[in-house]
């Protein structure tokens, strides 16, 4: 028997099946009407006793309609109990995908202050601390967020894309001033977060998750993890703690 954990990004809706608490199958869909023919082919809806549904995207609820006919579904919301303490001001408008980052974390590593940094279309900095209880965190432009917007907003700078080879401190083209000058970028502002973090949290754990998260596990020098599937193990976490 399995959980079903479905993760609506910007991107993409993603599907994991959890077996005792570890992840069985995943699948990537980028329409609602994809998401139970792409599910029949991994699994029967009988297989699944659970579901919670999660969108920082499009609508949740037009998400669980598909399933609630086969499975018990929740849809995360700010209402639901959750196994840390929240202090963040405004919980209502805290995006389902960062509570879930930072429960992921917590359940991985207990009794531990951590920094999350969640690393897709935009990049997401939460600090947790060794007590559980979320303080709140910076949100700033991922990696392929900037690209597109020095395309999109000049004359005539090129669409690149992130190039993970790409080395030294500046450019001698315009290619390659353009993804140094991001990726450069990007990576100090990650190195001085973590810095500016570290000096004011005892023994600072930092876990890079998202689809970049191994370009900045290799270029950050901390007590750093790299684990791009937390947002899920955090989203199973919650519908355990809510049945």
């Amino acid at each position: 028997m399995y959980n079903l954990v479905v993760d609506a990004g910007n991107s993409s809706i993603k599907m994991f099946l959890f077996g005792n608490g570890k992840i069985e199958k995943s699948i990537k869909c980028h329409e609602v009407a994809e998401l139970l023919p792409a599910l029949e082919k991994s699994v029967k809806a009988e297989s699944i006793t659970r579901c919670i549904v999660s969108s920082v995207s499009i609508d949740a609820g037009e998400i669980a309609a598909v399933f609630r006919p086969f499975f018990p579904v929740i849809v995360y919301d700010s209402s639901l109990r959750l196994p840390i303490i929240i202090k963040y001001g405004t919980p209502e408008t805290l995006g389902s995908d960062r509570v879930a980052a930072v429960v992921g974390a917590v359940a991985r590593y207990p009794r531990r202050n951590i920094l999350v940094i969640d690393s897709g279309t935009a990049i997401t900095y939460d600090i947790v601390t060794d007590k559980g209880e979320y303080l709140g965190g910076n949100i700033s432009p991922g990696l392929k967020t900037r690209f597109r917007a020095l395309h999109n907003f000049t004359g005539r700078l090129p669409l690149l894309q992130v190039d993970k080879s790409a080395k030294g401190l500046f450019g001698t083209n315009t290619t390659e001033a353009l993804t140094l000058g991001i990726q450069n970028g990007i990576t100090y502002e990650v190195e001085a977060t973590v810095k500016a973090f570290d000096s004011q949290f005892d023994n600072l754990l930092v876990i890079f998750t998202g689809g970049d998260s191994f370009f900045f596990e290799k270029r950050i020098k901390n007590n750093n993890f790299a684990e791009p599937y937390l947002v899920a193990f955090g989203l199973n976490e919650i519908l355990e703690y809510n049945v």
